[in-house]
Formats: C-alpha cells, structure tokens, sequence
C-alpha cells in the first residue's frame, strides 16, 4: 500500500469517525441540550458519556494494546471539534486528555483506566495550584501515609464526577492518587463560569488517597497529558468557531433590512469572509498540530506544537465569535440567542490551560532554548 493510499484510508476512516461523533451529539439534542443542563445538579449527561466511550472517543488516541482504537490524537481532536460545535457540557476533553492521559501512561493495568475508558467513571483531574501570582511554580499539596492535604484549584469536570485524580507531592517525589467522590475530610467549593459551568478548588485535610504512581514518571506523564489537554482543547475552539460562523452566516443570509437581507451589503460580506478565512486556517493549523505530536514522542516539540493550537485556536475563536455577536446586532447579547453561548464558551475555552499570550510566549521560549543550544 503507498503512503498515498494510507493517507486516503486515515482520511476515510476519520470522516467515518467523525459522523458516527457528529450523529450521538445530534441525537442528544445538539446546542439545545447545553441550554438544558446549566444549572443542572449533575451538569451534564452520563449516558452520553457512556455512548461516546462505546464509540470510542475518550480512546481514540490511546493504543489498541490498552484498550483504545490507537487513532492518534487527530482522531480526540475530532471528537473535541464535535464537542466545541455543540457546546457538550461533559468534560470530554478533560477526560481525555488529562485524566485517561495519565492513567494509561502511569497505570495501564489499573481498573480506573478501563472503567474510565468505558465511560463508567468520570475522573476529575486536579493538578494545578494557587500562588501569589497565579498558578504556583512549586505543589504544596502533600500525599503521606495514603492521605492528601493541601489544596487544588482549577478542577474541570467536578459536578458529577466519580472521584479525582490529584498530583501530589510525596516523600520520594510526585504522586498521582485517587480520591473517591465522598471521601473523608474532603471539602469542595464549585465557581460558576461564564458559560454555565463550573470549576471546582478541592480542600484536602487528611483525606484517604490511593497511590496509584509515584516518581520521576508522574512528572513526565503530567507534562504529556497537558500538552495533549492543551491542543484537544484548541480543536475543541475551531469546532466551536466553525460553529458560530455558520450560525451567523444563516442569520445574515435572512435577516433583512431596508427590504433586503442584511448579507447583500458589500461591507458584511467582506467580513464574513475574514471570518471564514480565519476560521479555516486556523482548523488546518490546529489539525497539522495534532499530526505533528502524533509524529514524535520528544515532549518538547510536542508542547511547542500544543502552545502553537492552542494560541492559534484562542485567537480566532475571540474574533470569530465578537464579530459574529456584532452582525447579529442587539439581539446577539440576548440569551434567546445561541450565539452568544457560543461566545461565552469561548471565553472560558480561551483562559483555560493557558490563553494566546501565555502559549505565545511558551513557544517562543522554548525556541530561544533550541537556539541556544
């Protein structure tokens, strides 16, 4: 078989993939179930979750000896880019990048990953922390003698979850353990965001953990699975600009004014095609970015190319959809209207795990290190 075939074939195999994704969204309700869920107790849907998982999407790029379909992450970012169109209020990409990122790396044959993998168990990962400038540098949060203390900010996914994966610091270096949902002495304060969702920071005082690694390789793993979170997180953006680009491309085309829709005028023409060209480039360089990373195992080129998604994804989505609450004029800051769901995700999307700024200036560090070596 040429390269040229088995190009065809991936190619054909990922259109498959991405209509059997396309068709579950669609059957739940699409955009309109997003509207549903804010405010839910559980904030999103568990039996969808489970039939995503039978599909595949949360082991698309997980190799087939563990239990995935070893599609590579171009296949999670369909998913993810599925999952931006119709502002899936399930943490897909958190799952999928974070959480089974790390156990499969860390702990392959452990029953979390298989129940994670089949959409049993949704596993919140806590790895982040606060500092005075921000995010901390340096993990206080303490795992001794099966037990957590300290705290974790940040935590996507914690509404419904079946328990958490926290990074912790132990005596012979970084640990991953697992909290269940309920443990003792552990004490959650959910933060509303502005799409709907939440983020949750985690309390520990002497909370039972379980172990699940410990050492050099937790760091490493963790440094993987953000570099994968980050750029299914920037595919996840050009889903939902795609999105939102056709949601007020079908406004202008009917909306009229002076007796004729407002898409006639020469001036909104031309700024739909920008938006067009936006949204398109920024799709294929956030796709070419996925197959890069799927193309080497060096973590830095591949957090170079995560940095590289994601501050391309950020910025387009941020034009891509203030622009389109413009053309929709006043109507757009209505919540009757979708689009401005669609900005508001994006401005959540944007901030989390690093906006265009922060990812621009990680790129541009992590040249100036190749350069001077």
């Amino acid at each position: 078989m040429t390269s040229t075939d088995m190009t065809s074939q991936n190619q054909d195999e990922l259109r498959l993939f991405r209509e059997s994704v396309r068709t579950l969204f669609d059957r739940a309700g699409g955009v309109g179930r997003a509207r549903k869920l804010r405010g839910a107790p559980q904030g999103w849907d568990a039996g969808l979750m489970r039939e995503l998982a039978e599909a595949g999407a949360f082991g698309a790029a997980i190799p087939e000896k563990q239990g995935g379909l070893g599609m590579g992450l171009v296949a999670a970012g369909v998913v993810a880019e599925e999952a931006g169109r119709v502002l899936a209020p399930e943490p897909i990409v958190a799952m999928a990048g974070l959480t089974i990122g790390l156990l499969y790396r860390l702990c392959p044959a452990h029953a979390a990953l298989s129940a994670a993998l089949e959409g049993n168990s949704v596993l919140a990962p806590a790895w982040q922390e606060r500092g005075p400038r921000g995010v901390a540098q340096t993990r206080a949060c303490r795992y001794t003698d099966g037990k957590l203390d300290g705290r974790k900010a940040w935590v996507v996914g914690s509404r419904g979850a079946s328990g958490y994966l926290v990074v912790a610091q132990g005596g012979a270096g970084p640990v991953l353990a697992l909290v269940q949902k309920g443990a003792a002495n552990l004490s959650i304060e959910e933060r509303p965001q502005a799409d709907g969702s939440v983020m949750a920071e985690l309390a520990f005082n002497g909370t039972p953990a379980e172990r699940l690694a410990e050492g050099a390789a937790v760091e490493t793993a963790l440094s993987e699975a953000v570099s994968d979170a980050t750029a299914l997180a920037a595919a996840e953006l050009v889903g939902l600009s795609e999105r939102a680009f056709e949601i007020t491309l079908d406004y202008i085309k009917t909306r009229e004014q002076f007796d004729k829709p407002i898409g006639a005028f020469q001036v909104l023409q031309h700024r739909a095609v920008d938006q067009r060209i936006m949204q398109e480039v920024a799709a294929a360089g956030i796709r070419e970015a996925l197959a890069r990373m799927d193309q080497t195992n060096d973590p830095r080129q591949r957090a170079r190319q995560a940095s590289r998604a994601k501050a391309r994804a950020c910025v387009a989505a941020r034009k891509i959809t203030r622009e389109a609450i413009q053309l929709h004029g006043a109507v757009g800051y209505t919540d009757e209207f979708d689009i401005g769901l669609y900005l508001n995700r994006a401005l959540v999307l944007t901030a989390w795990l690093g906006d265009d700024v922060y990812h621009r200036r990680l790129w541009l560090e992590a040249r100036e290190r190749e350069e001077a070596a």
